[in-house]
């Protein structure tokens, strides 16, 4: 089964038991990614050096 197909078959489980159907899928995508990369970056922590910097400005 795919996803679409999970998708309809849901709405309908819902909709037959009187409940609110789920989210479309891809809907809280970009909230999801934000997240991921506010922990990866809050994990480098703040002395961390990017990609590229080998030695620190001066």
């Amino acid at each position: 089964m795919d996803a679409i197909q999970q998708q309809m078959y849901d709405t309908w489980r819902a909709v037959r038991s009187g409940e609110r159907p789920p989210p479309l899928p891809g809907t809280h995508d970009r909230e999801v990614l934000r997240g991921l990369w506010g922990r990866y970056r809050s994990r480098r922590g703040a002395g961390a050096r990017g990609r590229g910097e080998a030695w620190p400005r001066w």
